[in-house]
């Protein structure tokens, strides 16, 4: 789902969906702005059904069922691969933008029409009229000013509406980087290095991105001996290793287990090798002890691949490429830099 509305089409959804939640004393929180904003662009002829039959029922459409209707029908809340669940996310986004500004809009708007209604009447009832119709005057200002009244407490709620539209939006964007991110390492995860490949070929279509693979040697061995939390120690001081040593535009990724991807934009394969010979001999040099039992362990050591783009070519390719010379480094004893051409 994509919201492709212009900003002028999202603001007259929301002046539509306002009164309609005025009218039926619905809350004015996210959840409710982006169910009846989606009720008036008639994205969700499903949606636009239920939420007739509630109001028809209930006269309002109770907290509970906006979140149910919200999770079903904006959300979508089943399983979805992860390209598919980028592009609702984004939806989400846009939308969450686009209420943004829909609501500030319709705040300023609401708030400068209340202001010239009050200064209009105050200004009729200064002027010399008959007794008659200074009593139609007189209740026109006081429905005047029970609409103004209206109208203040709406924009206040839309106002707090607004705070938590951004708190929802930052709430999202903490959900992408959490989603994107390997938890143990801090690095970015695998389904990510798949972006930033594209990225790097939008800016630089040429043959110059070299891809690392890199793998942590006898790992395997490494967690039977010494258990799974001293693997996962090792595995967290290899991500500060790469972090340290991948300076901008080099990418870490950590692709599974003890496997690292460093994808490698603008540096050439002469930089790509010397970037890996560093991660290598910083990585061996590095002493490593149980800090339970005080024993001294033996140091990590790791096997890397590199490859260089062939005009173009699909990630996949690639990485096939750069895992050959990582499979050859492996064969030929470990701990050594070899590169595919």
């Amino acid at each position: 789902m994509t919201f492709t509305e212009s900003s002028h089409q999202a603001a007259v959804y929301l002046r539509k969906a306002v009164p309609k939640m005025i009218q039926h004393k619905i809350v004015p929180n996210p959840f409710n702005f982006a169910l009846w904003y989606s009720y008036y662009s008639q994205q969700f002829p499903e949606l636009v059904q239920e939420l007739d039959y509630i109001i028809d029922r209930f006269d309002t459409c109770p907290p509970d069922m906006s979140e149910t209707l919200f999770l079903k029908h904006i959300i979508q809340t089943k399983q979805y691969p992860d390209s598919v669940q980028d592009v609702f996310q984004q939806g989400v986004m846009a939308l969450v933008d686009s209420l943004t500004q829909s609501i500030e809009e319709s705040a300023q708007q609401s708030h400068g029409f209340s202001s010239a209604l009050t200064d209009s009447i105050e200004k009729l009832a200064d002027c010399p009229v008959q007794d008659d119709i200074k009593k139609v005057l007189a209740e026109l200002n006081e429905n005047s000013l029970a609409l103004c009244s209206v109208v203040d407490t709406f924009h206040a709620g839309m106002s707090a509406a607004q705070s938590e539209i951004q708190s929802l939006k930052q709430q999202l964007e903490q959900v992408k980087t959490l989603a994107n991110t390997d938890a143990l390492t801090g690095l970015s995860n695998r389904r990510m290095l798949e972006t930033y490949y594209r990225q790097a070929l939008e800016v630089d279509k040429s043959d110059n991105i070299s891809l690392i693979m890199m793998d942590i040697d006898n790992f395997k061995n490494f967690n039977d001996t010494h258990g799974h939390i001293m693997g996962d120690q090792v595995l967290k001081m290899v991500g500060r290793v790469l972090v340290e040593e991948c300076a901008s535009p080099i990418i870490a990724v950590r692709y599974g287990g003890e496997e690292f991807v460093l994808l490698c934009p603008d540096i050439g394969l002469e930089g790509a090798l010397k970037v890996s010979e560093n991660i290598r001999l910083r990585l061996s040099s590095i002493p490593l002890s149980n800090k339970r039992t005080g024993n001294k362990l033996p140091p990590v050591t790791a096997s890397l691949g590199v490859a260089i783009t062939d005009t173009a070519e699909i990630l996949n390719k690639l990485i096939d490429r750069a895992d050959q010379a990582l499979y050859k480094a492996k064969q030929e004893g470990r701990n050594r830099v070899k590169v595919t051409l």
